[in-house]
């Protein structure tokens, strides 16, 4: 989740203020000779140009992983808002680990922490998913292997009790706080407490090269359980198949690689990038990778979908999407506020929308009464710092009163020291700097020396083309003033603190609306993306059927303007296994992919493009479309299809989808019709056999396999015109007659295709084909060149 929080917000705004981290000098007043002018402040007009001030929002993800007996256990900790999540102990099977799959990248962390000891085929993969992942430049991850004392499940223990969460019961007992700490946390879970003992661990050790902040020490400000056992399995080559994702790393070298570099190509994320919040649009990210088979949940998300989606509701959408906008800066808690109250009318319509409009407005309202009386926003916003209104506190206002009047005073001092200095130096400026006090700055001029001395000045030090002197009037500024903006610096930052201490107290709440939120803007982008195209709400079952009616792809619905669509029926009585036929550009694959982002949307909670869907929940999709090929994986492009379909036989269950487009084309025609018809034989023989779509161009397989009820042919219909195929993308029973490959094959000219033609027909007379006459006769041409020049050079 992504949430800004109020001590986030000052961390931010007070590093900016901290004299000795970001600022090294500031300048109160600049005079040139010959003119009145004196220049505006610039606190940074002296910093190095090429610094660069641009900030990333990218979160870094600290994760721990624990993998022992078959269970994995896992936490990680947000570094820019202080939220602890841990996972719950679950079931992971080598040699996929798919949840551990579907963990990494639902976190995408910066860095993953593993036992050093173990070295089993658990952390090998962590290692392949890991460099996969560099190598594709999707953002740079670091392993890190921990001692396995880091590990003791005691010393783990004795972490957790001892943390301290903002939630935890005030002034209680040691007992009442290590009860509390048993309800957050499962101590049965072995592999849990282990990753979330050596988290803490490690974060103790290691937290001033983590992060630089206000804080000596990490700060907790939540702690949640993510669960993984209602998430649909999906892998990443499902993911890049389908086209549910699909990035784009940047052109350039210095930024490939880079997290938040890499932009979205023509994807379903793409389609559905419609949020307004930047939490939003990062919970439409993990709720693409999180498919869930609870199916009261994704009832209630179709409910706020549905709600959305009628015209009438319109109004309340804009009013909720201009909130929205201002959800992650300082005005998070005036929209959190009013995105509640505006969800109260409409509470009945959908219990997603009771439960926003439900929360504690009284603590939020409490909030944002505390900031705005004490947090002046406009020139925080100016200054780049946090700053405290007039009026808070007296001594605070005595000390700015006597800043405001510097800048007079600093104006007539560098009128006087320019009068003073030699006539070949134009300008001057009076600087403050912490720990030397108030210099004179002068730019270097032409033909000084090293450490050159001026009359009456004393050399201090020279930086980039500025030199700095300390002046008789600089010394009596030093008497008179003294260290009067650090002590504003400093008085501020005490009041952020107090005011940060009171409004931890109810962060918690501020954190769950701004989750609620996020969702909300989520929901809100895929009504907006439904109402667009026209798709309709499925209805979701617990039994096994998939039923279709006049289905779209949800991608090329966007990118041509008459779609033809298509249905589909899978079932116990109908059967569950289609094997699809055609000809080359028939639209086979576009079908089958069709069919899986249908049966994908319904389990985001999304609406679908048909007429009517059914679907029953599934707890698998597999595919086998896209060779993703890799020198590092030591496998050519039939290896790895092997290794797909070899994960279809073996993990896939009565509640899967199979999508299989042109197994076996890898390998001679022959052993790959072979392999397909096994590989299908063993899913027919199966009691508990999965959805399977199979499309493939081996035209006689259906003379390899056993007639089933359960098994269906299905073809795409063509006619042919003036001697050429016109497909008409519609689906039905029956076999393919031929592949058509010759006409899909016009660009390669019309030789090459008589050629073709005529090895063709010898091919299918198991006769030797002629010699090709143009290229015999241009060898022979050569030949006789060759001899003339070898004869000639004998004689």
């Amino acid at each position: 989740m992504n949430v800004e929080s109020i001590s986030s917000f000052a961390e931010n705004t007070s590093c900016n203020s901290v004299l000795n981290k970001k600022d090294e000098h500031f300048i109160i007043s600049t005079c040139r000779r010959n003119t009145n002018m004196t220049m505006t402040p610039n606190h940074n007009a002296l910093k190095n140009p090429d610094e660069s001030t641009e900030d990333t929002d990218a979160e870094e993800k600290l994760l721990v992983v624990y993998f022992r007996s078959g269970k994995i256990g896992a936490a990680y900790y947000v570094l820019q808002t202080g939220e602890l999540f841990i996972l719950e102990e679950i079931v992971d099977r080598p040699p996929e680990f798919q949840m551990f799959s579907n963990l990494f990248r639902q976190v995408e962390p910066f860095m993953i922490l593993l036992d050093g000891k173990n070295q089993s085929s658990f952390v090998q993969l962590v290692k392949t998913i890991v460099f996969k992942n560099d190598a594709n430049d999707l953002g740079r991850c670091k392993l890190v292997f921990l001692s396995a004392k880091e590990y003791n499940y005691e010393a783990c223990k004795r972490r957790i009790l001892n943390l301290s969460l903002p939630r935890e019961p005030p002034h209680c007992t040691e007992e009442e706080r290590t009860l509390f700490l048993r309800t957050v946390v499962d101590f049965s879970q072995t592999q849990t407490v282990h990753s979330l003992g050596a988290l803490l661990r490690y974060l103790d050790l290691h937290w001033s090269s983590l992060n630089v902040g206000l804080h000596n020490n990490p700060q907790f400000l939540s702690l949640r359980t993510i669960s993984l056992r209602d998430i649909v399995t999906i892998d990443d080559d499902t993911y890049r198949g389908l086209q549910i994702f699909s990035t784009i790393s940047h052109p350039s070298n210095f930024k490939r690689g880079v997290q938040g570099s890499n932009r979205e190509g023509l994807s379903l994320f793409h389609l559905f990038s419609r949020c307004c919040s930047k939490v939003g649009q990062s919970k439409m990210r993990v709720l693409m990778q999180h498919p869930s088979r609870d199916i009261a949940e994704l009832r209630r998300r179709q409910e706020v979908v549905a709600y959305f989606l009628r015209s009438q509701n319109d109004p309340l959408m804009r009013n909720i999407c201009s909130a929205l906008r201002f959800i992650r800066n300082v005005n998070t808690l005036y929209n959190a506020v009013l995105i509640c109250e505006m969800c109260e009318n409409a509470g009945k319509s959908s219990s997603f929308l009771e439960q926003l409009a439900s929360c504690d407005n009284k603590k939020l309202y409490e909030m944002a009464l505390y900031m705005n009386r004490i947090i002046d926003f406009d020139q925080s916003k100016t200054e780049g710092k946090f700053t405290v209104k007039s009026g808070v506190d007296p001594e605070l206002d005595r000390k700015k009163r006597t800043m405001a009047s510097l800048h007079g005073l600093m104006s007539e001092t560098a009128k006087v020291e320019l009068e003073r200095l030699p006539s070949f130096i134009e300008e001057c400026s009076m600087l403050y700097m912490p720990h030397l006090g108030y210099l004179l700055a002068v730019k270097v001029w032409d033909g000084m020396g090293a450490r050159e001395e001026l009359p009456g000045l004393k050399f201090m030090f020279q930086n980039n083309e500025f030199v700095h002197y300390k002046s008789k009037g600089c010394e009596e500024l030093d008497v008179m003033i003294g260290d009067t903006y650090p002590e504003i610096v400093a008085h501020e930052t005490r009041i952020m603190m107090r005011l940060t201490a009171v409004l931890l107290e109810h962060l918690h709440t501020l954190a769950s609306v701004i989750d609620n939120c996020a969702m909300l803007d989520c929901l809100i982008a895929i009504s907006k993306t439904s109402k667009e195209f026209g798709y309709t709400q499925p209805t979701l079952v617990e039994t096994k059927s998939i039923s279709i009616k006049q289905g779209k792809h949800p991608l090329h619905m966007t990118t041509c303007e008459a779609f033809v669509p298509n249905d589909f029926e899978s079932n116990e009585q109908v059967g569950c296994v289609k094997i699809l036929t055609g000809p080359n550009s028939s639209g086979k694959s576009v079908y089958m992919k069709q069919i899986g982002l249908i049966v994908y949307l319904a389990h985001i909670g999304s609406f679908v493009p048909a007429d009517s869907a059914v679907i029953g929940i599934v707890s698998h999709i597999f595919t086998r479309m896209q060779s993703t090929e890799c020198i590092a994986a030591h496998m050519s492009a039939f290896l790895i299809d092997l290794r797909q379909m070899a994960l279809v036989l073996q993990e896939s269950t009565s509640s899967s989808l199979v999508l299989v487009d042109e197994f076996g084309k890898g390998t001679a025609r022959r052993d790959g019709a072979a392999l397909l018809a096994a590989a299908l034989g063993a899913v027919l023989a199966r009691a508990r056999r999965p959805h399977v779509l199979l499309a493939t161009h081996f035209l006689q397989l259906h003379h390899y396999i056993a007639p089933s009820p359960l098994l269906t042919f299905l073809t795409f219909d063509h006619v042919m015109r003036d001697g050429s195929p016109v497909f008409l993308y519609r689906a039905r029973t029956g076999v393919a007659g031929a592949g058509l490959a010759r006409h899909a094959a016009a660009g390669l000219g019309a030789p090459a295709l008589r050629r073709a033609d005529l090895l063709a027909r010898c091919l299918q007379n198991n006769d030797l084909p002629p010699a090709n006459e143009q290229i015999t006769s241009k060898l022979r041409s050569r030949v006789e060149i060759v001899k003339k020049l070898i004869l000639k050079d004998i004689i």
